[in-house]
């Protein structure tokens, strides 16, 4: 049964990282298909907001390892820019995900004018102990 879900895991993963770069050059030039660093142990790391002609915004985020032994865990946050900075805009916002080998969360919503952001916050542990964690920003999506 776990390498059957680690399967689907590392399919569905695949799916959503040769999709995602195509709805990312809608929002600009300048945005990267997918985060790609030199990680300790995560494989790769990606965080997309876009916004589509009705002015709903699509948020996806995702994280992986090569080793189905790890586990990982993220939280996606929708962050507005407010006078003090960007902050985030309460639990409506805010999705996570689990799983061994890697994880991945999507979601749609509409809001109101203004500057957004997407981060995401991953974690990756083995055996109960935290290995890495690390945090990334989306590129700044306006909204009029």
């Amino acid at each position: 049964m776990k390498k059957t879900l680690t399967l689907f895991l590392a399919l569905t993963m695949a799916c959503f990282l040769t999709v995602a770069p195509l709805a990312a050059s809608e929002v600009g030039t300048h945005q990267e298909p997918y985060i790609e660093a030199r990680f300790s142990d995560f494989e790769n790391v990606n965080i997309f907001l876009t916004k589509d002609s009705f002015g709903f915004l699509h948020v996806e985020g995702g994280a992986a390892t090569a080793s189905s032994e790890k586990y990982v865990k993220i939280t996606v946050t929708l962050e507005q820019y407010m006078a003090e900075g960007f902050e985030s805009m309460g639990d409506d916002f805010v999705w996570t995900a689990e799983g061994y080998f890697g994880a991945l969360t999507q979601a749609t919503r509409s809001v109101s004018r203004g500057s957004y952001r997407a981060r995401i916050d991953a974690e990756c542990w083995e055996n109960g102990v935290l290995q890495e964690s690390l945090t990334f920003y989306s590129d700044i999506v306006n909204v009029a």
